[in-house]
């Protein structure tokens, strides 16, 4: 059954109205979106104050712009495949979560540490980020893709699309 047929059902099973449908369908395709996509890493990068949104994706976009020239080489026409996504925590800040592709390049790399390094050099970057392990997560089977997808569009609803546009051609 595919997308638009899953939400017809909802829709009529549980009568919900247009602006919930729409979300929905907006939701059901980020989630599509990612899979297809198949990311390697789940990200979650954090900021140490309080910033506005503006500042962040700016922020992101710059990291992402100096941590593809560590991966693939200054002159590199090369780009990593990431899907970043913002949302608020319980207490109103901004941070994002990124699905990346596990990038092919000449050299031997970490991404992992190269990530961390680049965030950090980072005007208010966040230092809770990295006191564990968990916001760099490998994604390794179908089940942690499917948990992945629906963990990252959690706050998609009304006119709240936490895709970064803006971050996808950095």
């Amino acid at each position: 059954m595919d997308i638009s047929e899953t939400l017809k059902q909802l829709r009529s099973q549980y009568l919900i109205n247009d602006t919930d449908f729409k979300n929905e369908l907006i939701k059901l395709g980020c989630i599509d979106f990612i899979k297809q996509a198949n990311p390697d890493y789940f990200v979650t990068l954090t900021f140490a104050n309080a910033v506005d949104k503006f500042y962040a994706v700016k922020t992101l976009s710059t990291c992402l712009h100096h941590i593809n020239k560590q991966v693939f080489g200054r002159r590199s026409k090369k780009k990593l495949t990431i899907f970043p996504f913002i949302e608020r925590d319980a207490s109103g800040e901004f941070h994002f979560h990124l699905a990346i592709k596990n990038p092919t390049a000449k050299k031997k790399f970490d991404l992992k540490k190269i990530i961390k390094k680049k965030w950090r050099s980072m005007h208010g970057h966040g230092f809770a980020t990295f006191k564990k392990d968990k916001w760099f997560q490998t994604i390794n089977t179908k089940g942690e893709l499917d948990n992945v997808a629906n963990y990252i569009v959690k706050q998609t609803y009304g006119n709240n699309n936490p895709l970064v546009v803006e971050c996808l051609n950095y």
